[in-house]
């Protein structure tokens, strides 16, 4: 063998051996690489477990907040989910980190910070179910050195992590510098065409470890992403594989958790299904007719389902959990029907009624000239129950529509009902069998008794028609407890401890079609003539102000059952006499009558003159307060409540009292609006007769109040002659500007409730849903001095509706109203914007308003 030969032998020998030698030396550093680069991404694992467990933790808080303010479940179940995550992340985050003992100090720090939070939030969750917590201060529960030391505690975790793979980072750039050194070297020496040839290699490979990465990247974000949201979502070949789905599209879709794996054939999902043609059309492969958009309901939920056609031939199917929209916007509607039905029957009542009043106060005055005439008597009591009637059928309307006027008091039903036993024998007949069954122990509950009565008689009466007059009728009244469970399948019902009030007949029932329609005023399943489709109506109105719950069950041919919840007070019987028993009794005491219908108020004076009273008048708040203030002495206001003019009747009210302290204030209207009611109740120490009402009810309601209070002070003198209003000089008008508020607020359920609140203080209330309309509002309407805002709103926020309106109204007053905490918010670094947490009433609004500097 030539020199040469060998020499190529040998340098291809060595060659070899340096490649070979390169080669492990190369195969060493790369795995050190890789190795380096999964501990990279250990750390990265370790950061984003860290990540999910705060944003975890802090839905849980938000989810246990939003519970705790509007009681809903969905907020709960969130929370639940929450909880869980958190938890599986604090443990995912101790098996990442077992290595490092610091962390695991961190851990187990962590462990007990979470368990501690949870057991206060899960009792403040308890106290909330059980209507325990106090909701006006929903910070109680706040546990603010917890959630301090859970920040901190997850901070330092995240720093130290974030170190640790900085400097792994680090290392690794520093490893792959060295590899590509080496290999470059090692190239040049054995040839430039295999060192270029490796470098290609190395870079090729590189490239590809860096796309694998990223391709498991993105699949670790896809399912987790999956995993996270609230949409069920199951991806399939376009032969019917499952190749990607979550938990929730088997949870919302019905499908058995064993099928929750890969390369599941759609033919399976479709076998559990098969008598379900609705759910068949989207368990089908890819065609023509993609995409299929439908609404399911599956078990108890509602579903929005639907299909779409993917890249590369496949299909996804996703479903919608809408149950609690649909729920919300049937709640809505009903909300929206019931405002309209009030604002109707609110302005039919008042003008009705005043009308009824002067018919029955001159029926009443006619009575003594018609004793002599039987015949004129007979009309006279005809057309008086003629008034009667169009009283009832006013109060009907307005029980439905839920605005009459309730005075609640703790009330033992049981005793009640059995004090009616007589009435129903006389109203029924003697060929209808009634039987009560009153249960020991029976709870008190918080209602207006008279309107009780009503409501039992009403399904009384009910009952017997349905009965044909001949049957057996069947009062029940027991304690029961209404569970979560019940109240997520009927919306409007809180869990908790009822007082329960059956009536059953053994009638002809009403059919399933129309079941659902009974309680709608005017509807009736009586023939022609025989109701006015307003007797359940005005049940179910009186229940749901009662804060009750109602339930019907019949069955054609059986009978039929209405079952009353009225919710139990711990306030022990409130026995009251009634004041139709007292004796009609006349009086010389002095009486300030205030009425704006000329009618009602010539026919009153007269009414109460024949009773013996000195009679003044006035037909407007300002006129009253003329003849107030020029020294009579008034023993007792009597004041309709809805009058024209600045002042309302409560601010007269108010007057009145500081003038002369010993006042007596008597209401009277056809509806009373917002004025003397709030939540459907008379407000504390306030006394009303409604119109129309008779003079015998007029004299006791009078006497009554007039025989518990001290007489008119004596420093005014009691004037010799007739006194109104024409007779007074009235004041100068108050020439100072009304305060006009802009209530912002998306809900409508709550706007309409802050805007009687509002108005109930005397404010002018302009309202608007979100940001954008707040502030065409205010470029409108320049007297707007008020801006009464929610900070969720939709579109612009409320701290960004604020700065606007700062900056278009320097001087306007600003209250911010939320669930949250007001440190929550960034607008409480500015002293001059006041912070009002819901839920709130019309006293904490009042305190809002003057701490923001306006004058009410």
């Amino acid at each position: 063998m030539s020199f040469a030969n060998r020499m190529l032998v040998l340098g291809g020998l060595a060659v070899l051996l340096l490649l070979v030698l390169a080669g492990i030396f190369a195969s060493t550093l790369i795995a050190n690489e890789r190795k380096q680069q999964q501990w990279i991404d250990h750390s990265r694992m370790v950061v984003e477990t860290i990540q999910a467990l705060r944003y975890d933790t802090r839905t849980a808080e938000s989810n246990a907040r939003g519970f705790l303010v509007t009681g809903q479940e969905h907020e709960l179940h969130a929370f639940n989910d929450a909880i869980s995550a958190a938890q599986r992340d604090l443990s995912n985050f101790a098996s990442l980190t077992g290595d490092n003992a610091s962390q695991q100090i961190r851990v187990g720090i962590l462990h007990t910070v979470l368990d501690g939070r949870i057991k206060i939030l899960s009792h403040a969750i308890q106290l909330r179910k059980s209507g325990q917590f106090d909701l006006e201060n929903t910070t109680n529960f706040a546990g603010a050195e917890l959630i301090e030391q859970f920040g901190t505690v997850t901070k330092a975790a995240m720093i130290e992590e974030r170190k640790i793979l900085a400097n792994r980072q680090r290392d690794a750039g520093a490893s792959q510098w060295r590899v590509g050194v080496a290999l470059l070297a090692v190239g040049l020496a054995a040839f430039v065409f295999l060192a270029g040839f490796v470098f290609l290699l190395a870079r090729s490979n590189t490239r590809l470890q860096t796309a694998e990465e990223i391709a498991r990247h993105q699949i670790q974000v896809l399912q987790a992403t999956l995993d996270r949201i609230r949409d069920g979502v199951g991806v399939f070949r376009g032969s019917g594989e499952l190749i990607a789905f979550n938990a929730t599209f088997f949870e919302l879709m019905g499908f058995p958790v064993a099928l929750a794996r890969g390369d599941e054939h759609m033919a399976t999902f479709r076998n559990h299904y098969k008598d379900r043609a609705d759910i068949l059309d989207i368990l089908q492969p890819a065609d023509a007719d993609s995409p299929i958009h439908t609404q399911l309901k599956i078990g108890a939920r509602e579903l929005e389902v639907y299909r779409a056609d993917i890249p590369e031939d496949g299909f996804l199917i996703a479903a919608v959990d809408i149950t609690s929209r649909l729920r919300s916007e049937t709640a809505l509607r009903q909300a929206q029907k019931m405002e309209a039905v009030g604002q109707l029957t609110g302005g039919i009542a008042h003008d009705f009624n005043n009308l009824l009043q002067v018919v029955s106060a001159n029926l009443d005055l006619m009575a003594k000239d018609v004793r002599g005439n039987p015949d004129l008597a007979g009309r006279a009591q005809t057309a008086m129950s003629a008034v009667e009637r169009g009283a009832r059928l006013t109060a009907q309307l307005l029980a439905f529509a839920r605005r009459q006027a309730l005075a609640p008091r703790a009330t033992d039903v049981g005793r009640l009902l059995r004090g009616m036993t007589d009435l129903l024998r006389h109203t029924l007949g003697e060929r209808v069998e009634i039987e009560s069954s009153v249960a020991g122990g029976l709870w008190n509950t918080l209602i207006d008794p008279t309107q009780m009565e009503n409501a039992v008689l009403n399904l009384a009466i009910n009952a017997r028609d349905a009965m044909d007059d001949d049957g057996k009728l069947t009062i029940e009244v027991a304690n029961a407890f209404l569970d979560d469970n019940y109240a997520a399948e009927h919306d409007e019902v809180e869990p908790g401890q009822y007082v329960m009030v059956a009536v059953s007949d053994t009638g002809t029932g009403i059919a399933a079609e129309v079941l659902d329609r009974v309680f709608d005023p005017f509807f009736t399943t009586k023939a022609e003539g025989r109701g006015t489709g307003l007797g359940l109506s005005q049940v179910f109105g009186f229940v749901k102000q009662s804060g009750g719950h109602i339930k019907i069950y019949s069955e054609v041919g059986i009978g039929t059952t209405v079952k009353m919840y009225l919710p139990r007070t711990r306030k022990p019987e409130e026995a009251t006499g009634p004041v139709d028993t007292l004796p009609v009794e006349q009086g010389s005491e002095t009486i300030l009558v205030v009425e704006d219908d000329e009618g009602v108020r010539v026919a009153v004076v007269d009414m109460l003159r024949e009773l013996g009273y000195t009679v003044l008048k006035a037909n407007n708040a300002e006129g009253a307060m003329a003849v107030l203030t020029s020294g009579a002495a008034v023993d007792l206001l009597f004041t309709d409540v809805v009058m024209p003019g600045p002042m309302r009747a409560p601010e007269l009210a108010r007057r009145a009292k500081e003038l002369q302290p010993n006042i007596v204030v008597l209401y009277t209207s056809g509806y009373t609006q917002n004025a003397i009611v709030h939540n459907g109740r008379l407000d504390e120490g306030v006394f009303l007769l409604s119109k129309p009402y008779r003079k015998s009810e007029l004299a006791r309601k009078i006497r009554s109040l007039l025989d518990k209070a001290p007489p008119a002070s004596q420093a005014a003198s009691t004037p010799q002659t007739q006194t109104t209003a024409e007779n007074v000089q009235v004041p100068e008008a108050n020439t100072k500007t009304p305060n006009r508020v802009l209530i912002v607020e998306d809900d409508v359920i709550i706007r309409m409730s802050t805007v009687d609140m509002a108005e109930g203080l005397g404010l002018i209330c302009t309202e608007a849903g979100n940001g954008a309309d707040a502030l065409e509002r205010l470029e409108n309407d320049e007297s707007i001095n008020i801006l009464l805002t929610d900070l969720g709103l939709p579109g612009m926020k409320g701290r960004e509706l604020v700065a606007e309106a700062r900056k278009r109204r320097p001087d306007i007053k600003v209250v911010v109203a939320s669930g949250y905490s007001g440190n929550d918010d960034e607008t409480s670094d500015d002293p001059t914007i006041v912070f009002l947490g819901k839920p709130f009433d019309s006293t904490r609004l009042r305190a809002a308003l003057t701490k923001a500097g306006v004058s009410i």
